[in-house]
C-alpha cells in the first residue's frame, strides 16, 4: 500500500465556520474588507500587509487594545463539524499521514490540530506584544501560494503528488486541486465544486470514496 498525505484546509471544512479571519472580524465589531482581498489577489500588497490591515481595523472597530485572552474566548465560539475527529482517526489508522495546510488563525488551527490529532498543521501567527494584539505576524501560509507550501510538504514526507489528497471548499483551493492526485471539495464551495474530483456535504463521506 502506497501511504498517502491527506491534507486538510482548515476553515468551513473541519469547522462550521467559513472563516476564522472573517469570525474575528465581526467578534469585534470591524468590516471585512473585500477591497483589500482582492488587492492582495492581484498582487498589489503582501499577504503580511493584509493580515496587517485586517488586524488594524480590528482593533480600531474594537476601540482599545485587544487581549490575547481574547481572541481565544473569540475563536473558541468556532466549532468542529462533528464527524471531522472520525474521519481523521480512520485515515491515521490505515497508516497514512494527516495534515491541516491553512491560511486561517494559528489560535484557531493549533486547537483544532489538537482535538483532531493531525499529524503536521502548518498556519498563520498572530503576533502579540505585551499580551496584545498588533497588527503583523508570521505569513507562514499566504493563501496565493498554498499550492506551493502543500506540494513542498508532500515532498518532506518523500510523498508524490499523485498519492495527496487535498479536501477545500473556496476558490483559493482550485490551483491545490489541480495540482495533486485527489481533490476533494466540501459543500458550500461555490466555483471549487466545479475543479474537485468530488464533492462532499458531509466529511465522513469521504470514507466511501475508496482513498483510504
Amino acid at each position: 500500500m502506497q501511504k498517502k498525505l491527506f491534507v486538510f484546509d482548515c476553515d468551513g471544512v473541519l469547522t462550521v465556520d467559513k472563516s476564522s479571519w472573517g469570525f474575528l472580524h465581526e467578534y469585534f465589531g470591524s468590516r471585512d474588507n473585500s477591497y483589500f482581498a482582492e488587492l492582495y489577489r492581484k498582487g498589489v500588497i503582501s499577504y503580511l500587509d493584509w493580515m496587517k490591515i485586517d488586524i488594524a481595523l480590528m482593533i480600531h472597530s474594537y476601540g482599545k487594545p485587544i487581549k490575547k485572552s481574547e481572541v481565544e474566548n473569540a475563536l473558541s465560539k468556532i466549532k468542529l463539524r462533528n464527524t471531522a475527529k472520525r474521519v481523521v482517526d480512520e485515515i491515521k489508522k490505515k497508516g497514512h499521514y494527516t495534515a491541516i495546510v491553512s491560511s486561517g488563525v494559528d489560535l484557531l488551527v493549533k486547537r483544532v490540530c489538537s482535538e483532531l490529532g493531525v499529524d503536521i498543521c502548518l498556519y498563520n501567527e498572530l503576533y502579540f506584544y505585551n499580551d496584545e494584539l498588533v497588527p503583523g505576524g508570521v505569513a507562514r501560509v499566504p493563501l496565493r501560494e498554498k499550492k506551493e507550501v502543500v506540494l513542498n510538504l508532500a515532498s518532506s514526507l518523500s510523498v508524490n503528488r499523485e498519492n495527496v489528497v487535498y479536501v477545500g471548499d473556496s476558490e483559493w483551493d482550485i490551483e491545490i486541486f489541480k495540482s495533486v492526485g485527489v481533490s476533494i471539495a466540501v459543500e458550500p464551495c461555490g466555483k471549487a465544486c466545479q475543479h474537485a474530483k468530488y464533492v462532499v456535504r458531509d466529511l465522513d463521506k469521504i470514507l466511501e470514496l475508496g482513498l483510504i
